[in-house]
């Protein structure tokens, strides 16, 4: 009877222990599906990850899962992208992540301007004497620009949106006069009139002297054809008309001293 009593002890305390064990291990991984098996020192549950509380000793130190730390935590890495930044850039890019210099902005600019005057002539360019009638006057004019420019401030483009005239130009009115020099060119045939007239009196000389020493009476007893070639050249070239003129004079000097 006391066999049978110890036996009976034995048997209860053997079946009791494993459950408080089971027990103990379930609380360790007890959201994570229960306990698996040890590593690195640390129970490893049934859904891969360590639990965070409970440790183990003579574990397998070269277990293929990973710890509870990496498990839980994602390595991510951030994609770079480059271009403008700048909200207030033109060309802001809202997904890029680093500034690559590329902003461009946009500025409106109001700026004056002259406006030339015209000039308005009277009379003929090329000769006279020059009169300003009226003075010139530039005007002036409003113009807005819009301006494309980079982060450091140089002209990519530029656009002129508007222009409004503030003062307008005046145009100057040049007069062109004659002068006294223009008038005497343009009535310069007074050395041909006298030519003219001393030719005729060379032939009206020779004409009643015809034994007088002229050029003119020399090519009157020339042959037929070099008679009229040496009339030619005489009409032409005024020089023989002048030693005409000389010799006639000559020779109405001689008729008076002998008179």
């Amino acid at each position: 009877m006391k066999k049978l009593v110890s036996y009976s002890i034995l048997f209860l305390l053997f079946s009791v222990i494993p459950i408080f064990s089971v027990s103990a291990g379930r609380g360790c991984c007890s959201h994570h599906g229960g306990q698996a098996y040890c590593s690195n020192g640390r129970w490893v549950c049934n859904d891969g990850t360590f639990s965070p509380t409970c440790t183990c000793s003579g574990g397998n130190s070269s277990g293929s899962y990973k710890n509870y730390y990496n498990t839980t935590t994602k390595s991510t890495t951030t994609k770079r992208i480059y271009g403008c930044t700048d909200r207030n850039a033109i060309n802001y890019n809202l997904n890029a992540s680093i500034s690559d210099g590329s902003c461009n902005y946009e500025k409106t600019e109001i700026v004056n301007e002259n406006i030339y005057y015209d000039t308005e002539t009277k009379g003929t360019l090329t000769s006279g004497k020059k009169e300003v009638i009226r003075e010139g006057k530039n005007g002036k004019k409003e113009v807005t620009i819009k301006k494309i420019v980079d982060e450091n401030g140089n002209t990519i483009s530029t656009e002129r949106l508007n222009e409004t005239i503030i003062v307008e130009p005046v145009s100057e009115i040049i007069e062109y006069h004659a002068t006294t020099k223009e008038t005497k060119k343009e009535s310069n045939n007074t050395p041909i009139i006298v030519t003219i007239i001393l030719l005729l009196l060379n032939v009206f000389y020779s004409y009643k002297n015809k034994d007088a020493n002229l050029i003119i009476n020399k090519i009157k007893s020339a042959n037929y054809w070099i008679k009229y070639i040496l009339y030619f050249l005489y009409f032409i070239f005024v020089i023989p008309v002048f030693i005409d003129i000389i010799l006639v004079i000559i020779d109405l000097f001689k008729k008076n001293k002998q008179s």
